[in-house]
């Protein structure tokens, strides 16, 4: 699954991308619907554009929550995802790309000394070399995106 997510939604877009969405930021102009990205199977458009709810297209979501982690909730449960959807932690949250390991030996001077000494497992992103390792913030994302999910499917 693949969301264009219009830029007014970037936070949204980020937690996307930390559930291992494939989530690509676009400028929609504002005033002209019919000019956005047409319809293609397996890919939504999100915005928070009133211009969006005079189309009638099914892979459209006009999102009305004011901060990301509503918005969050909403696409969820507006798509009926759940926790067998995600895959946490699989993509670079500032790229977009999908990260690939990569040995840990070649990230000893890129990474603390201590986090390279505690830390067994390291991926990259192709794009921007960003580091990522599984860390105690993944336990912390993991819990906030267990939390979003219930919540969603509570309000479903």
């Amino acid at each position: 699954m693949k969301f264009l997510v219009d830029h007014p939604l970037g936070g949204l877009a980020k937690w996307l991308r930390f559930c291992g969405f494939d989530a690509e930021l676009v400028r929609l102009p504002p005033d002209q619907p019919r000019t956005w990205p047409p319809p293609r199977p397996g890919i939504h458009l999100l915005t928070c554009r009133e211009a969006g709810r005079r189309l009638p297209r099914p892979d459209l979501l006009v999102l009305t929550a004011p901060d990301p982690e509503g918005q969050l909730r909403e696409v969820f449960r507006l798509l009926g995802l759940s926790t067998r959807d995600l895959k946490p932690l699989s993509r670079c949250s500032h790229c977009n790309d999908p990260l690939a390991p990569v040995d840990r030996d070649l990230v000893r001077d890129r990474v603390p000394e201590y986090v390279f000494h505690c830390q067994r497992q390291f991926f990259a992103c192709p794009r921007c070399r960003r580091l990522y390792w599984p860390g105690s913030h993944i336990k912390g994302i993991a819990s906030v995106l267990r939390d979003y999910v219930e919540k969603a499917a509570g309000e479903g």
